[in-house]
């Protein structure tokens, strides 16, 4: 054995190729041009791949298997020219252990591939990939044009809130000034109450700004069966002041009785739309409000419909859910109520419509 492995280069116990047998020039050069061939076309491949591995080394996927195959295919380049050198090099025993290398190198390759293949299996293919980026893309307009909407109403409504609080505050400031230079106990006490007025006013465009950034932000965890029914009781209970000075006559009709929603988000929706009837009824009759729900197509609705000021809604419509749009500048508002709604409504992928006519009444329907 050690003869054998020190005597890879032994000629002398073989003769070459060109006299074993009866080689024509033409048969001979043939094969020996074609084993040339070859393994030129062998040794090629492995630097077009170690090229591509080296412009692509941070993303290039399965590099181990890459360099295996470069090994891989230099040994069968390898066995090709020995085998075009046994023409005149009879190193038999060298051909053989090349081969047996190459053997190796073979079978280590295949178990390499064997065991990538399932996660080779889940690479994209280019179709799935523009598919996916393209799914991205709308994800990602979608998501920029709902940012760009939040950025236009957060800043008409910093503007706006800025607006509002300079007022009271300038008021406070000069009520104080007023408050030190007086001993008289009655102008003191009328400037207390319009400081608290002041306040009042100030705490008021805060509570705006806390509702409006909790709408743009915050996600609702209270998600569960919610009842209708329940719902406008705590609406009522909450506004009793309102609802006895507007002594309404309330008409539920709910043919749904719940719905799998955020309790929370229900209410404040049901709230501005009930409030907003008792708010703007009108002075010509007794208020009436129906609040029913309905089912339409696998899709829940609520419908708040009164019979009060109602909106011109061939000049009103397009700006109806904006932030700080109001109608009627006798009642005490803030204009966020119906911008909230929408966005609540939106937010869980419903729908707000309205149908209105002056001077005869206002319903709004929820889609959910």
């Amino acid at each position: 054995m050690e003869d054998d492995f020190f005597g890879l280069l032994t000629t002398n116990k073989w003769p070459p190729r060109w006299v074993c047998g009866e080689w024509t020039s033409l048969h001979g050069w043939f094969y020996i041009l074609s084993d040339l061939s070859i393994g030129l076309a062998y040794f090629a491949i492995p630097f077009i791949l170690f090229y591509f591995i080296r412009k692509r080394k941070n993303d290039l996927p399965f590099v181990q298997i890459f360099w295996l195959f470069i090994l891989f295919i230099l040994a069968c380049g390898t066995t090709h020219f020995v085998d075009a050198a046994l023409f005149w090099f009879p190193a038999y025993h060298l051909s053989g252990t090349i081969l047996f290398i190459t053997g190796i190198i073979s079978w280590v390759a295949v178990v390499g591939l064997v065991k990538v293949l399932p996660e080779a299996l889940q690479l994209k293919t280019t179709d799935e990939l523009e598919t996916i980026v393209s799914a991205r893309t709308d994800e990602l307009q979608a998501s920029n044009k709902k940012l760009r909407e939040i950025n236009s109403d957060l800043d008409n409504f910093v503007y706006a809130a800025s607006h509002d609080l300079k007022s009271p505050i300038n008021n406070i400031e000069g009520l104080i000034a007023m408050l030190k230079s007086t001993d008289n106990k009655e102008v003191a006490d009328e400037v207390f109450q319009k400081i608290e007025q002041s306040v009042s006013k100030v705490r008021h465009t805060i509570d705006q700004i806390s509702s409006v950034v909790k709408i743009q932000r915050t996600e609702e965890q209270d998600i569960g069966e919610v009842f209708f029914n329940k719902v406008l009781e705590e609406v009522l209970e909450e506004n009793v002041n309102l609802v006895e000075t507007a002594k309404p006559q309330i008409i539920q009709n709910f043919a749904v009785d719940s719905i799998h929603f955020s309790h929370t988000t229900l209410k404040s929706i049901m709230y501005n739309l009930v409030t907003n009837a008792l708010k703007y009824r009108s002075a010509e009759r007794d208020l009436e409000i129906h609040v029913r729900t309905f089912s339409r197509e696998n899709h829940t609705y609520l419908s708040v419909e009164d019979n009060g000021l109602g909106i011109d809604l061939n000049q009103n419509r397009e700006k109806l859910f904006s932030i700080f749009s109001r109608f009627h500048d006798h009642v005490e508002g803030s204009g966020i109520g119906l911008f909230m709604v929408k966005r609540l409504v939106e937010k869980k992928g419903g729908d707000i419509s309205v149908a209105s006519e002056k001077n005869k009444g206002t319903t709004f329907t929820v889609k959910f």
